[in-house]
């Protein structure tokens, strides 16, 4: 990666980093390390950024929805930062483009994959955090992820997707379940859902949890129960 490169992205997210290196290991998945073991991963700093980013929306919630009770808080958040919403994140800042990637990730396509995207918007939060401190992450956050809050504030008590998607198939005598699945070490686990209905994939998700999963899968498949709709 270049320094030309590097400063795309800065100019980008409008935060010029004082030391790239926290933004190197955010930038690096661990297939990299395969081909360049001198390099450090962005899987803690993706298990920072996620906790980081937690906490800023938690404290921004509390403190602009004074009238919402903890359950609808909660899901605000949970929907701010969804694997969904930050993929959309890291596609907007076009952060695909600049990870390292081993040769065979990257020819896999691993600069469009969900998860990964999802991690490095996560780690780079964590090399904004190290580098430049809480301020410098909320005005990143204030930035790319406030906006959707006033939305989901609307209609705070609108049921999940699994439920959503249970009452619909309950109305015409249907049941769906599902089938999960993880991968990677334990304290960075990767979990995959398929919903089945009829033993046939109708949707499918990932997420850090199982419960993550699950609600992507099943909002996958109400996705395309809607786009049949219209």
């Amino acid at each position: 990666m270049t320094k030309n490169e590097l400063s795309e992205l800065e100019n980008t997210i409008e935060y010029k980093f004082k030391d790239r290196k926290y933004l190197k290991i955010a930038l690096t998945h661990k297939s990299y390390l395969d081909e360049h073991s001198e390099y450090l991963s962005n899987q803690r700093y993706e298990f920072l950024g996620d906790t980081i980013l937690d906490f800023d929306l938690t404290l921004y919630l509390f403190k602009n929805f004074p009238n919402l009770d903890e359950g609808n808080l909660t899901k605000i958040r949970s929907s701010a930062v969804d694997q969904n919403s930050l993929v959309k994140l890291g596609n907007e800042i076009e952060i695909g483009k600049y990870l390292y990637l081993s040769k065979a990730e990257d020819a896999s396509g691993g600069r469009e994959k969900k998860s990964i995207l999802e991690d490095a918007v996560e780690a780079l939060i964590a090399a904004i955090y190290f580098d430049g401190g809480i301020i410098e992450v909320n005005k990143f956050v204030k930035k790319y992820i406030y906006p959707n809050i006033k939305k989901l504030s609307e209609n705070p008590g609108q049921k999940d997707y699994k439920t959503r998607l249970q009452e619909y198939y309950a109305k015409i005598g249907k049941k769906v379940s599902y089938e999960d699945s993880s991968t990677g070490p334990d304290h960075s686990k990767l979990f995959t859902s398929n919903v089945l209905l009829n033993d046939k994939v109708i949707g499918q998700g990932e997420g850090k949890s199982k419960k993550s999963a699950e609600q992507m899968a099943a909002k996958n498949a109400f996705d395309v129960l809607a786009n049949k709709d219209e």
